[in-house]
């Protein structure tokens, strides 16, 4: 599951790439990005912007909220929106561009911007690489249905989904958060932008947009030395209070874990949400 691969060294042009290098491109991205334990987020340049400024992020995968820059890759995504209080518009680009992320906002307000992947795949050769993943947010290995279901241990092959989404500010950032409608989505109950609570983010976790109860929320701030990481649970609502921590950038992170379903082709299925933001 490990590589030395850095997608920073792809060296492409911005916006525009050869159909010829697309499917290269497409198996070194997927090289670069395991997914075991591995967090997908938007990042924003700046969480907070003046109304005649340019929404400027980039999609990234990594771990301790530290990753690699991802190319716009509409093949790689079945949805890439911003919301805001006049309705949704579709992130465009042209494959290759990065950033993914590069939009003019059409009015001041709080401003959502949503990531849903397409489904893909991952395979563990060893049980304990996939079982310490499944610990470490706060599930349980199912070791004993993987064997029942037919399959060794050092074979386990996970389909997995991921939903991100960031919170940005243009102007004033009025507005409230809500439901864009992904299989799973973390939404915050208040604005951290208009109205911040000394203790923290209310956030509600939701899985087919109903509460997600006693799930585990992995929050991360800051990085490399000053990281700081801590996990909450949701009560039966599937609420939280994401920890004030300090100023600056938030990652929060859950995981909805199942067996697949026959259509997937895989024994286990994985749902990932993603919510980022800036505490001020």
């Amino acid at each position: 599951m490990e590589t030395k691969l850095c997608r920073e060294d792809i060296k492409l042009p911005y916006r525009w790439m050869p159909s010829i290098l697309m499917p290269i491109l497409s198996v070194l991205l997927l090289l670069a990005s395991p997914a075991s334990a591995h967090e997908f987020w938007i990042e924003a340049d700046s969480y907070q912007v003046e109304p005649d400024q340019a929404i400027v992020g980039h999609t990234k995968t990594g771990m301790n909220f530290k990753g690699i820059r991802d190319y716009y890759l509409p093949h790689l995504f079945d949805r890439f929106e911003m919301i805001d209080a006049d309705g949704m518009r579709p992130v465009e680009g042209l494959p290759g561009d990065i950033p993914p992320l590069n939009m003019m906002p059409r009015r001041d307000g709080l401003h959502r911007v949503i990531y849903q992947s397409k489904t893909k795949t991952v395979h563990f050769e060893e049980w304990q690489k996939f079982a310490d993943y499944l610990l470490d947010m706060g599930l349980e290995p199912p070791l004993a249905r993987h064997t029942e279901l037919g399959y060794a241990p050092n074979d386990v092959t996970e389909s997995y989904i991921r939903c991100a989404k960031a919170l940005v500010a243009v102007g004033d950032g009025a507005g409230q958060d809500a439901s864009a409608g992904m299989p799973i989505e973390l939404v915050a109950l208040n604005n951290p932008y208009t109205t911040a609570d000394a203790t923290g983010l209310t956030v509600q976790l939701l899985w087919q947009n109903a509460p997600m109860g006693n799930a585990q929320i992995t929050v991360f701030h800051g990085q490399n030395e000053t990281l700081q990481v801590v996990k909450v649970h949701t009560n039966d609502t599937g609420i939280a209070v994401l920890p004030n921590l300090g100023p600056g950038p938030y990652l929060a992170n859950a995981v909805h874990f199942m067996e697949a379903p026959s259509i997937y082709g895989t024994p286990w299925l994985s749902h990932w949400a993603s919510l980022t933001y800036k505490q001020p």
